[in-house]
């Protein structure tokens, strides 16, 4: 995944406005409106356009074979209030 940016040029514009779209369809697409699933869901959307950002500036030279964490909701139990 980290070689699909190579070169690109992005600009810091340019991941923000994906980063927002990409928030923005969490509703028509039907993901979960739990306030920590929106919150891990927008900070890992950020964490890996902000990598890709990084790798797509001239001269980037990402690890190639770097391992790319997966995301997952449930890892610990969404807060109940009591």
């Amino acid at each position: 995944m980290l070689a699909h940016h190579l070169n690109l040029g992005l600009t810091e514009e340019q991941r923000a406005r994906w980063a927002a779209l990409i928030a923005q369809s969490a509703d028509p697409a039907g993901l979960p409106d739990d306030p920590e699933f929106r919150s891990a869901f927008v900070a890992y959307v950020e964490w890996g356009t902000r990598i890709a950002l990084a790798n797509s500036q001239p001269g980037a030279t990402p690890p190639p074979k770097a391992p790319v964490p997966h995301w997952g909701w449930g890892e610990a139990p969404p807060y109940q209030p009591s």
